[in-house]
């Protein structure tokens, strides 16, 4: 089967999400319309690069160690396309000409109030939803400083709050709906006892 993109039509003009008609055709015969949400701008459309997966979202579990015992700090953040707060992992936007090295950073400072120590990567950038969204995320997990003092944009409805490492599995098998922050801390949760970090 050949497909071969012939135009892409922004439709919308908002800050952090908009969609994009892309006209295909396929075999030579069949046209094809079909809508893509993306964070991204026309021309970093990941239909521009079939096969490279640039990521534009990072998100990362926060932890740090007190009195011997590893802590883990997650969030609850009011989610507008749901309507309510979603228990979850800080998460963002990779800023044009930032690293997600860099992002992470900006990312704790900003939704917990933390400074990272040091931080390893979990999961190379991966797209979230292939059928809706070009959305490429890469994950970390970092240890940090925790200075108790958030530095939330308007619209941002964050609160944090810290557990024990060894409740967080639980926590998130029961009380996580976010599916890429319970994959995520599912993951890291794994990840620790297996490196015994």
């Amino acid at each position: 089967m050949k497909t071969e993109i012939l135009n892409i039509e922004k439709l919308t003009d908002s800050k952090y999400l908009n969609l994009y008609r892309c006209d295909y055709l396929i075999n030579d015969t069949k046209n094809l319309d079909y809508y893509v949400a993306s964070r991204r701008e026309k021309n970093e459309l990941a239909v521009n690069y079939p096969n490279i997966v640039n990521a534009n979202v990072v998100r990362i579990v926060p932890y740090y160690y007190k009195d011997n015992e590893m802590y883990v700090v997650l969030t609850k953040e009011f989610r507008y396309p749901l309507n309510c707060y979603v228990y979850s992992t800080p998460a963002g936007i990779i800023e044009k000409d930032e690293s997600p090295d860099n992002a992470i950073v900006r990312e704790i400072y900003e939704e917990i109030g933390g400074k990272v120590i040091n931080s390893t990567l979990l999961a190379d950038a991966s797209y979230t939803s292939v059928g809706l969204t070009d959305e490429a995320i890469v994950c970390y997990m970092a240890e940090i400083e925790l200075t108790n003092t958030q530095h939330l944009d308007g619209s941002e409805q964050i609160e944090y709050f810290v557990m024990p490492f060894k409740d967080i599995k639980r926590f998130a098998d029961e009380k996580v709906n976010d599916f890429q922050a319970k994959m995520l801390i599912n993951y890291f949760y794994y990840y620790v006892l297996n490196n015994k970090i």
